[in-house]
């Protein structure tokens, strides 16, 4: 997961540029004017996270800050300005599209403001952790003299951050699809919940991710053991140590307490390659060992982090697909 850094960072040294590009829209033929024109004069008003906020009817210039890129992607609208993205959060596919646009966040979160007055947005998104609300309540009212801005907080690793994005997909015109895929993520959670009874009843779970020398066993809260946890499915008492926090941290030395996992997941990036400190946790001896390991029940889960209802759909199938080999 991307680290939360304040997104007013850096922002002093183009307050000028700002102001400059600000003054030839007053007097027109500006940024604004011209992606006031595209996008039709139509408004609607969204309420959001900020309080309201009059958007056009069918934008046509967004930018996609933190956690809007996946909004704009799925939509298929070719924003005009994108965070900078981290390779492990897309397929080769997406990378090479993200490449096209022009980058206005950097992965740091530090908010390019000239960068987004040049790309003349006619709207901005994005999601915000729920303890960064003050810093991007300041940082709105500087990205409101650009476009109007639409910003959803959201909690956690799980739901909260699903159903942020779909508003962000409701708030760009893609509603209707994104609904779609909350319908049929909730619709399969039943058809799983009931095909597989008694798999989930008799299977113990675990989604793991390694660190420098270190692993990590994912809680019932966060990512894929949030997603397992809504489908009734028991899992390792490894994760209990976690408490309230998304995960619990063990040593390699202490890989026996994955013992009693019948199936363990460990996360990959979006392209199903584990990264480099999970990798170094397969080759462990003692990862070896384990049972579900040794019962060849040790499967890559990509998505595990999963922002969009979509993406969630995708952990399902992985999910499904081990619970019918069982």
């Amino acid at each position: 997961m991307q680290q939360q850094t304040s997104p007013r960072s850096g922002l002093a040294p183009v307050a000028g540029a700002l102001a400059l590009l600000l003054a030839l829209t007053a007097c027109g033929g500006g940024p604004a004017e011209e992606a006031d024109g595209a996008s039709g004069g139509e408004t609607v008003t969204v309420e959001t996270d900020y309080g309201p906020v009059d958007i056009p009817a069918d934008p046509q210039r967004i930018v996609a800050l933190e956690f809007g890129t996946e909004a704009v992607l799925e939509a298929g609208i070719e924003p005009v300005g994108v965070i900078e993205p981290v390779s492990t959060l897309y397929t080769a596919e997406e990378l090479d599209q993200l490449s096209d646009y022009p980058v206005v966040q950097s992965a740091g979160l530090e908010i390019n403001l000239e960068a987004i007055a040049e790309a003349r947005p006619d709207l901005i998104i994005g999601g915000v952790r729920v303890e960064s609300h003050d810093e991007y309540a300041a940082t709105r009212e500087d990205l409101e003299q650009i476009a109007p801005t639409v910003f959803y907080d959201f909690d956690g690793a799980g739901a909260g951050l699903r159903d942020m994005t779909l508003e962000l997909s409701r708030a760009i015109g893609d509603g209707e699809r994104a609904e779609a895929e909350q319908e049929r993520f909730e619709t399969r959670i039943e058809e799983i919940r009931d095909s597989y009874a008694d798999q989930l009843a008799d299977t113990t779970f675990a989604v793991v991710f390694g660190l420098d020398g270190e692993f990590a066993v994912v809680n019932t809260n966060a990512w894929g053991g949030e997603i397992l946890d809504t489908l009734g499915a028991r899992q390792s008492s490894a994760r209990e140590a976690a408490g309230e926090n998304f995960a619990a941290f063990y040593s390699y030395e202490e890989l026996d307490q994955l013992f009693d996992a019948d199936v363990v997941f460990y996360e990959t990036d979006a392209q199903g390659k584990p990264d480099p400190f999970t990798e170094a946790l397969l080759d462990q001896g003692l990862w070896q060992d384990l049972p579900a390991v040794e019962a060849e029940q040790a499967h890559p889960l990509r998505y595990s982090a999963a922002r969009t209802y979509s993406q969630a759909n995708a952990v399902l199938d992985q999910i499904e697909e081990v619970l019918a080999g069982l």
